[in-house]
């Protein structure tokens, strides 16, 4: 049975309920079919998709509680993100833009052999690099990304590092931000990097303005930046290599809209401002839900969930409470988020497992 179709059993079977206890089957008022009871609340399961894949939210899906997953290609992302440096050192033409791909997760495809293997992508313990001593190979690169703890870097790392193997002459140094919010400590780094004259800087910024200055110095200074995942706002670096957020965002709200056959009432959880690839994910959700879901409202689209799946599941937990009843659909913008909301969500008992 397909998610649908369990909800139209689920809403069909409280309609029985309420005429068995008494309710008439045609009283005036309200007779719509719709999914909201005359108090207003909403009787159905709540509809969640979220975005990059994670343990937690993928053993959800396995259980129907997620109805759908954007992923990201987090492995190629880090490939590209060296190899596409390393052929602007060695004087070869690169692409402005290098798309990485993206693509929708459903509990209907979750187990095809091609999901299961992009679902599950290689990944590395994020151990941070050194920048002393001398090159043991002929270019030597930072990759700096945007925080050390998700699964979705360590699967960046990965790549970077099996382009470093592929290629064989090119050393990569590794550091990161604690925390996906500390523009401070990723300056930091970009200026340690230009500090140790590095050949090539890979970047994920964490804020597309913060880290213009650091960045345009470092090509002041010789050294070439390559930028992955989210965009800057600067014309001086070499290539952008990262998902399509915006189409990102356009797949979930489809799956949402969908799901919730057009209407409803559902919450935006956003990730955290300044963060160019998640406002993209976000623009391209509301966009389309604008666009092609005119009977879908808000309940919620302002709310930030920060940089940590704690700091998201307080947030998560404030809006459930707030909203409780009401909810028909949630959206997160990027791993944190989901799992926080996710983790609210259950807590709450909104998510009803089916397998």
């Amino acid at each position: 049975m397909t998610w649908q179709a369990w909800r139209a059993v689920c809403t069909a079977s409280i309609a029985l309920l309420a005429a068995g206890c008494g309710g008439p089957a045609n009283s005036g008022g309200d007779q719509s079919s719709g999914p909201k009871s005359q108090a207003g609340a909403s009787t159905r399961p709540v509809v969640f998709v979220g975005f990059d894949a994670s343990e937690p939210a993928l053993n959800a899906m396995s259980q129907g509680k997620i109805q759908g997953i954007v992923l990201q290609s987090p492995f190629k992302m880090g490939m590209l993100g060296v190899k596409t440096m390393v052929q602007h050192l060695e004087k070869q033409p690169v692409e402005a833009r290098v798309p990485t791909g993206e693509f929708l997760v459903t509990p209907e495809n979750l187990t095809d052999p091609q999901v299961v293997e992009r679902v599950h992508p290689p990944k590395v313990d994020n151990t941070t690099g050194s920048l002393s001593g001398g090159k043991s190979k002929k270019w030597r690169v930072m990759m700096i990304p945007k925080g050390s703890t998700h699964e979705f870097w360590k699967t960046v790392h990965a790549g970077a590092l099996q382009a470093a193997l592929d290629l064989g002459n090119v050393e990569v140094i590794w550091q990161a931000p604690q925390k996906e919010d500390d523009r401070v400590q990723q300056i930091q780094l970009v200026q340690s990097a230009i500090a140790a004259g590095v050949d090539g800087i890979v970047l994920a910024p964490l804020d597309a303005r913060a880290l213009k200055q650091p960045v345009e110095a470092a090509v002041d200074k010789g050294i070439s930046v390559v930028i992955i995942d989210s965009a800057l706002e600067s014309t001086k670096t070499v290539s952008y290599v990262a998902t399509d957020n915006y189409n990102g965002g356009v797949l979930a709200a489809k799956r949402l809209g969908e799901v919730l056959g057009g209407e409803g009432r559902i919450i935006l959880l956003r990730y955290q401002v300044g963060s160019e690839s998640t406002d993209q994910r976000e623009k391209g959700f509301t966009d389309t839900i604008a666009k092609e879901f005119p009977k879908i409202t808000y309940l919620s689209d302002t709310e930030y969930a920060g940089a940590t799946q704690e700091s998201a599941q307080l947030k998560s937990q404030s809006l459930v409470t707030r909203f409780r009843g009401k909810i028909d659909g949630v959206f997160a913008p990027n791993e944190t988020s989901t799992v926080g909301m996710l983790r609210a969500l259950e807590a709450a008992g909104l998510l009803t497992e089916r397998r």
